[in-house]
């Protein structure tokens, strides 16, 4: 990164209340975390304002930050693809499935699998949605670190241990509730510093709106300035891997009734495609500012810092720290849950009882949290491993787990075959054609569709009623199956 110019006294306070702040927030949300539900859903009790703050906050990270910066600076109202495709992965999960998944009762993405598909498919989506989260986890750390670095000049790897460690320790202690509180102060730092203050004296600094318009190249002003291969990539890319990801159904199982999941996540959707104008605005005017920057993504921290006044730089600078937390916090604890509820209670201990729950609970966040910080700070580019997992998780869980929302009556051979064949499609591609393109998903989820169709029309015999259409049949607490489990 360039040398960024010195931030003034006011500024360093600002982002060093701003930890102090989240810090005793986070250790504060122990106090609520009595039971199991409580360190891993909040207690299924959050109210609108609150799951919508959260669910908002959790959804924009560090590349919706720093990263759609980055693309505004190359390519204008192009950039917006990114958190675009983000909103519209909210929204339509809000539409589809949030209701419906309230209503379940249940803990992880995988739970929901076994009760359409069978144990087999379980251990099979658990760790596709393991490793998923954990390179999620493990993006966002390095984006706390990189911003750290940014603005104080510290040691990379301090940065990332410094920043990282702090999400790591409360989460470890508070789970949701922690995660919770956090998310809203974060919410609200985004919003002021990200959304409302960045935007508007970036574009003052850049002389006005019309003279900003006028030193960037005219494409800049077309949404199609990314090209329809990239923009299309972003779509494929973030709106079915949102819609089946664990991050965010856990999330979804912290409100406290249907009507409020739905609002909630659709709102945070529409906040997405805001915030998705606000990034590349910014973006645009570092650009106009700044027009030779050797990495884009400097764009953020090097505009706010050079032409923001002080006080303000803090806030902002603040905001996108408060990004990437937001985002690792919920995706380690995601990680967690899927290895307690989906590993080590289904296959290893199915009745843990009592303060043992919630001890093997922080195990699992500690497990988590140590191989997340091990990676971040030996891996120095994990965008490869983003795509392997969001290509394995939307191109071979997507089509079964959709199908079980959609489809009254069907065959659990059919997930099953789904699941084998989009693996190996998956596999065959990114052997072929490498990672960065978005037809491993697309082939994933064509030949799961086919697999699928052909093994539900040939097994008339087996099949079984959706548990996912009749919601109050809840998943077993301690079991995460039905009665009629099918076979596999």
């Amino acid at each position: 990164m360039e040398d960024a110019p010195s931030l003034s006294i006011v500024d360093f306070v600002v982002i060093f209340l701003y930890f102090i702040t989240i810090i005793a927030v986070g250790f504060l949300g122990a106090r609520f975390s009595k039971t199991k539900e409580d360190y891993l859903v909040a207690g299924r009790r959050l109210s609108f304002p609150l799951f919508f703050g959260c669910m908002a906050a959790m959804a924009l990270g560090g590349g919706s930050t720093v990263g759609s910066t980055g693309l505004g600076y190359q390519f204008g109202f192009g950039g917006i693809w990114l958190n675009l495709s983000i909103g519209l992965g909210l929204a339509l999960t809000g539409l589809l499935i949030a209701s419906k998944l309230s209503k379940l009762r249940a803990l992880s993405v995988n739970e929901v699998v076994e009760r359409s598909y069978g144990p087999t498919a379980r251990v099979f989506s658990s760790v596709l949605t393991l490793v998923y989260t954990l390179a999620l986890s493990v993006t966002q750390v390095l984006a706390i670190g990189t911003v750290i670095h940014g603005i104080l000049g510290t040691n990379p790897i301090a940065s990332i241990a410094a920043g990282g460690g702090i999400v790591v320790a409360y989460t470890l202690v508070g789970g949701m509730w922690s995660v919770t509180m956090t998310d809203l102060v974060q919410f609200i730092v985004k919003t002021v510093g990200v959304v409302i203050l960045a935007p508007l004296f970036c574009i003052i600094a850049a002389g006005g709106w019309d003279t900003l318009v006028g030193a960037i190249p005219q494409e800049y002003l077309s949404p199609a300035s990314m090209g329809f291969d990239r923009s299309f990539a972003y779509v494929v890319l973030y709106v079915p891997g949102l819609i089946i990801g664990q991050d965010i159904w856990q999330r979804i199982f912290t409100a406290k009734n249907d009507r409020v999941s739905k609002r909630g996540t659709i709102g945070a959707g529409l906040y997405s495609i805001v915030y998705a104008f606000a990034t590349v605005i910014i973006g645009m005017s570092a650009f106009a500012l700044l027009p030779h920057l050797d990495n884009p993504e400097d764009a953020f921290v090097m505009g706010v810092s050079a032409f923001l006044p002080e006080g303000v730089r803090g806030v902002i600078l603040a905001a996108a720290m408060a990004a990437a937390m937001s985002v690792s916090s919920g995706t380690i604890l995601a990680s967690s849950t899927v290895l307690y509820n989906d590993l080590y209670k289904r296959f290893i201990n199915t009745k843990p009882a009592g303060m043992r729950e919630i001890s093997v609970t922080r195990i699992c966040v500690l497990i988590v949290g140590t191989a997340v910080m091990m990676c971040a700070l030996w891996i120095n580019d994990v965008l490869a491993g983003i795509d392997i997992s969001y290509g394995y998780l939307s191109g071979c869980v997507f089509v079964p787990l959709m199908a079980s929302f959609v489809l009254k009556r069907f065959s659990p051979k059919a997930g099953l075959a789904s699941l084998a064949t989009s693996a190996i499609v998956v596999t065959v591609c990114f052997a072929t054609l490498g990672v960065g393109s978005s037809v491993p998903i697309i082939a994933g989820m064509a030949s799961g569709l086919a697999s699928y169709i052909l093994a539900n029309m040939l097994d008339t015999k087996d099949r079984v009623d959706s548990p996912l259409g009749k919601p109050e049949k809840q998943v077993a607490e301690g079991r995460g199956t039905e009665t009629r489990r099918p076979s596999g």
